[in-house]
């Protein structure tokens, strides 16, 4: 189907959900329908949408779903019964049971379910995906996921922010985590949710530490990773990357518009990933 023809539904209009609905215009995609439950100024918005308050009544080829976690089950099992490949926002579901049946309904109707693990489409996380082919696996990897919001209500920072580094750490290592224990805590004691998080996770020949937080006072995005004979640092801040005192050259692409096209073209395998990073980050939970 021709990009021009596709419909799209785009359920939810916050912070992200304006970002998606952005990134699909930038590639081409314009029969975009608007779900948002909450009151809008379409005006300030403009015309170029279509736009309802019931998904329910949405008909579209695609959909994204970008709604707080809680009411991700119930809207991607609407669409993935009904045959419709669905975009979830990560995290799919805090709870793993709830993923699988998720995915087992996508089979069951023919259906796609794609998960926005979006770092694993970042140019510079493959490029240190490739780097440990050739070199062997890291001893040890240290993840640094620090700024000041955006706030959460609906999940903690587990949840929001060290997700993406448990995506990164089974993409690059092409592994599931064999264990994972997490500290949770509130930076700030009036938040509604724990807004920090320190996790350590094991793997076969490496053990990964992530460190992340929305109520920190400066943006922190450095990892490292000790080989055997030296140190790779990549700063996501500024896109750089070394490996000893060698710069790394890194593609420049938008990862976003790459996790797009891999949703709508249906280039992706990524079932145990979604359900190695919540085993992964629901682990706590479980005692």
């Amino acid at each position: 189907m021709k990009t021009s023809q596709m419909k799209i539904g785009v359920i939810g209009f916050g912070y992200w959900g304006k970002i998606i609905t952005r990134n699909l215009r930038e590639l081409g995609y314009t029969d975009i329908t608007i779900c948002e439950k909450a009151d809008i100024n379409w005006h300030e918005v403009g015309t170029k949408y279509k736009h309802t308050k019931d998904h329910t009544k949405l008909q579209c080829d695609k959909v994204f779903v970008v709604v707080p976690v809680a009411s991700h089950y119930e809207v991607c099992k609407h669409f993935l019964e009904r045959g419709i490949d669905v975009f979830c926002e990560k995290p799919l579901d805090t709870n793993l049971e709830s993923c699988q049946k998720l995915y087992s309904i996508a089979d069951k109707n023919n259906c796609r379910l794609f998960v926005d693990w979006i770092f694993i489409y970042n140019p510079a996380v493959n490029k240190i995906k490739c780097l440990i082919k050739s070199m062997g696996k890291p001893k040890s990897i240290i993840a640094n996921r620090m700024n000041f919001g955006p706030v959460r209500s609906d999940v903690d920072a587990r949840w929001d922010l060290a997700s993406h580094d448990v995506s990164i750490a089974c993409h690059i290592l092409d592994e599931t985590p064999l264990e994972s224990q997490w500290l949770n805590f509130s930076r700030n004691k009036a938040s509604k949710q724990n807004d920090s998080t320190v996790g350590i996770l094991r793997f076969s020949e490496t053990s990964v530490q992530i460190n992340a937080s929305w109520s920190y006072g400066i943006k922190n995005r450095m990892y490292v990773l000790e080989f055997e004979d030296s140190f790779l640092h990549w700063d996501d801040n500024t896109s750089t990357m070394l490996y000893g005192s060698d710069i790394i050259p890194c593609d420049k692409m938008s990862p976003l518009h790459a996790s797009i096209e891999a949703f709508i073209n249906g280039n992706f395998v990524q079932k145990q990933l979604t359900l190695d990073i919540t085993r992964a980050l629901q682990s706590n939970d479980q005692v």
